[in-house]
């Protein structure tokens, strides 16, 4: 995994002794000087009530202890794993707990103190799935949480916590996990694809070129990704800045090539960090559908993203492949996967920002023969002069065809 996740700190072990909150060093400070108070002052109901307190603050601290010290071999050797790795958004995800060896058995306990296990998984741009149970109590309806939002989920934490009910201490030991994903939640593609019409890249594997060599307009059609470069038209395209082939085949040959990257910076001057992740789902949403229609034409289809690989293949890997992208600011020092033998579809979010980023990198790698189509993607009116700008400024570079886009 690329980056790392930020742990939770409270979640931590010194040896066994359990660690207090600020609430529990706290309401010990205040209990023992409101002790003091009432015994200088000789108030029989207030040094009763603060004793009282401080009995319990001490009830919770050592039964806290005792049980971690009790449980901590049988803590060690519970194991959590996830029923389903692909789900969708919207979904519940199924956990499975095993206990291994010394695991067995139920976990004894004082009234009062708390026995539980915390499932936390998070994705590189901050989303968060956390969820705690009773590990003597996983019954069917508490084996399943709930998963509301897209993205490749790593492990953030997996801990068996002890703790008292009013949450003055609590010990947590941490159970190691894999560092690969555990749990993917893949977009859902767009009701619509976009309607974007791609022009540059791709390569097909015909065995015959037949084609009339013509200046007529009425003999020619619109490129289609996967047709022979040796047919386009350059003279009209010259003219008129889009490709035509000279009239040939209606269809595209079947083994199409095309990639769809998705940068997934966000300029933080028009995102928050709630809208970039928004508008990196929208881009996903949008590339699967697209992704998902070339591939019924035929067409040989993969997907990749800012800071990750090339997957893809069938519509389930292209749907996984979707899963990993995460929004990331324009600062990102990550790079788009280079593509040398592809036709290239890159769907961006607008930008305001004139450092070099990403797409920048990208494009200057790429260069003008091969030519990339770029399609900057956004929702909501407030966007809009944003990406009109980035479309001039991208479409003065020869071989890439720009255009904005405002969906739903």
């Amino acid at each position: 995994m690329r980056g790392s996740i930020p742990l939770n700190p409270s979640f931590s072990l010194r040896g066994i002794v359990p660690i207090p909150r600020f609430l529990g060093i706290a309401a010990g400070i205040v209990a023992l000087l409101a002790l003091a108070v009432g015994g200088l002052r000789k108030e029989l109901v207030l040094t009763l009530m603060n004793s009282v307190y401080i009995a319990v603050l001490a009830y919770s601290f050592l039964g806290v202890l005792i049980l971690a010290g009790a449980h901590k071999k049988n803590a060690l050797a519970l194991s959590v794993r996830l029923a389903v790795r692909n789900i969708s958004p919207g979904s519940r995800g199924e956990l499975l707990l095993t206990r291994n060896g010394a695991g067995r058995g139920h976990f004894f306990r004082f009234p009062g103190i708390l026995v539980r296990y915390e499932l936390q998984l998070a994705t590189r741009d901050g989303r968060i799935i956390r969820y705690v149970f009773d590990p003597d109590n996983l019954e069917e309806d508490q084996r399943f949480f709930p998963v509301r939002e897209r993205g490749a989920y790593y492990s953030a934490h997996d801990g068996f916590i002890i703790t008292d009910c009013l949450g003055f201490f609590r010990v947590s030991f941490p159970i190691p996990q894999d560092g690969g994903p555990r749990l993917l939640a893949l977009p859902a593609p767009a009701e619509e694809p976009p309607p974007v019409y791609i022009q540059s890249g791709g390569n097909s594997q015909r065995t015959e070129f037949n084609f009339q060599r013509t200046d007529d307009l009425t003999d020619h059609r619109p490129y289609i990704p996967g047709d022979d470069p040796r047919r386009i038209n350059w003279k009209l395209y010259g003219h008129g800045g889009e490709l035509f082939v000279r009239e040939g085949e209606p269809e595209p040959p079947p083994h199409s090539r095309l990639v769809i990257l998705v940068d997934t910076q966000a300029d933080p001057l028009l995102f928050t960090p709630e809208t970039a992740r928004s508008g990196v789902d929208l881009l996903c949403e949008n590339a699967l559908a697209l992704a998902l229609e070339y591939l019924d034409r035929g067409m040989d289809m993969q997907a990749g993203y800012t800071g990750g690989a090339i997957r893809g293949g069938s519509a389930a890997e292209l749907a996984e492949a979707l899963a990993y992208p995460a929004a990331l600011p324009l600062s990102a020092g990550e790079d788009l996967p280079e593509v040398s033998d592809r036709g290239v579809l890159l769907l961006a979010l607008p930008r305001d920002s004139g450092e070099p980023t990403a797409l920048d990198r990208f494009l200057r790698k790429r260069g003008n023969k091969q030519g990339v189509d770029l399609v900057f993607l956004y929702r909501g009116e407030g966007l809009d002069e944003a990406a009109e700008t980035c479309v001039r400024l991208y479409h003065q570079k020869a071989g890439f065809h720009v255009r904005c886009l405002r969906v739903r």
